[in-house]
């Protein structure tokens, strides 16, 4: 038991008592104070160490928040450490190149670009980003990002959506271990100030892109000429981009062998989504019709397959060289303007596959030459494919579950009821296209008004 003395405060008009003290120094007398004082007893707290080890031993154990011993047990010992070797920390260069290269390759970008910007804003400002950084270093980040906003010097200011900087802020935050991480809630509450206080005052909004619906549609496929290999593609591109509600990727990740002709329609497989990226894949059905032509168009595009070879150095199409027509090779090609594959050399990152960008320039090229660039104020872009067939199946009154199925959204979207429930991943045999319910060139019937009574 440990004591100390406890000085009392003398009452109010308590006066302080002196005595008189002879010290040998000076053998003379000196006043000094007089503490009031008791001796009271001081609560130790109790060791982390069992009663049974020795105080002087306590420092030899690893005892952190998360150790749990039994009575009487001890904790591990802090120099009971597994030496590790240079076999332990290494891993093949195919493996480390899988690591590195981790989930979607845009999301890589999108987080490392974010990360490498944080890092250079730091440096200019004499901050730390590294190795680990402060919740003060990410909120000036973000308060510099809402007052620069996101064009370049000199230019008019443009400012970054408040969904960009909650983006933003996650991709950062995470980038530290848990335990160093800088307090995101504070950078979030930030950001939804700026959400309420400055950018929905300034007009700013989400830019969304146009729903290309069916009366759109075949607009821009009837401006297309056909007659040509590269309006081949495109038809059957665009037709199946909007029967399976597709983002550009998902189009363009389409092999020869995901795609099956029926006589009334075509079987598509999807190997995988953006918000289905694990299980087993699945066929779905788009139903041939007047409007979109599928079958013809798929079968039109197919027999240019088969007589594309892959261009050489010294022949774009060469007599008995390698088919493009092969179930492992992508279903849409990148063309010359003569209609030939083109030499994909310096294509390191998709390959012969198309990428997302190529397909929204065609998209937004096609629908210019129909006059639907811009519908109801809206740009008319790759996703316009995906948002026209579900405006269409929520005017046919589709049901919600059936145009999330359509769509392939996530379970627990806002859109979505739980629409993925299909472990053993099987086609539907019933055929059934949830496009029925929307009429032959989206020509709704209008209902009149009722008569005035």
């Amino acid at each position: 038991m440990q004591h100390r003395l406890a000085q009392h405060r003398p009452f109010p008009g308590h006066a302080r008592g002196r005595t008189a003290v002879t010290t040998p120094a000076t053998q003379g007398t000196e006043v000094a104070e007089i503490v009031d004082a008791e001796l009271v007893e001081v609560e130790t707290p109790p060791s982390p160490v069992p009663a049974h080890v020795v105080p002087e031993a306590a420092s030899a154990y690893r005892i952190t928040r998360h150790t749990i011993i039994a009575e009487g047990e001890l904790p591990p010992r802090a120099d009971d450490e597994p030496s590790f070797t240079g076999k332990d920390i290494t891993v093949p260069a195919r493996v480390k190149e899988r690591i590195d290269k981790r989930g979607a390759r845009n999301t890589r970008i999108n987080r490392d670009t974010t990360r490498a910007r944080y890092e250079a804003w730091c440096e200019r400002e004499g901050r730390i980003a590294q190795p680990t950084t402060t919740t003060a270093n990410v909120a000036a980040y973000f308060g510099y990002l809402m007052e620069r906003g996101k064009g370049k010097p000199g230019s008019p200011y443009v400012p970054y959506s408040p969904d960009s900087l909650l983006a933003y802020c996650t991709r950062i935050v995470t980038w530290y271990p848990k335990g160093q991480r800088p307090d995101g809630s504070l950078v979030r509450e930030m950001i939804e100030d700026y959400r309420l206080e400055d950018y929905i005052p300034a007009g700013g909004e989400k830019e969304q892109s146009a729903g290309l619906t069916l009366k759109y549609l075949v607009r821009v496929l009837d401006k297309i000429d056909e007659t040509t290999r590269i309006g081949r593609r495109d038809a059957a591109m665009l037709v199946v981009q909007y029967g399976m509600l597709y983002r550009s990727i998902e189009v363009t990740n389409l092999l020869v062998k995901h795609i099956r002709l029926a006589a009334d329609g075509v079987w598509v497989w999807t190997a995988k989504s953006k918000t289905r990226r694990k299980g087993k894949g699945r066929w779905r059905f788009i139903r041939d019709r007047e409007d979109l032509r599928v079958v013809a168009r798929v079968k039109a595009w197919l027999a240019d397959l088969r007589e594309l070879r892959e261009p050489t150095e010294h022949d774009q199409n060469p007599a008995g060289g390698e088919p493009a027509y092969q179930p492992n090779k992508p279903l849409f090609r990148a063309l010359t303007s003569l209609g030939n594959l083109k030499r994909r050399l310096n294509a390191k990152v998709r390959g012969l596959f198309l990428s997302g960008r190529a397909v929204n320039e065609m998209v937004k090229k096609r629908a210019a030459a129909a006059g639907v660039a811009i519908i109801n104020g809206l740009k008319v872009t790759s996703h316009s494919l995906r948002a026209g067939p579900l405006t269409d199946l929520t005017e046919a009154q589709v049901p919600r579950s059936e145009r999330n199925e359509a769509g392939d959204w996530a379970p627990d979207s806002t859109l979505a009821d739980d629409v993925y429930n299909r472990p053993d991943g099987t086609i539907d045999i019933s055929k059934h296209d949830p496009l029925d319910a929307v009429p032959l060139f989206g020509r709704f019937k209008v209902q009149a008004a009722p008569a005035p009574t």
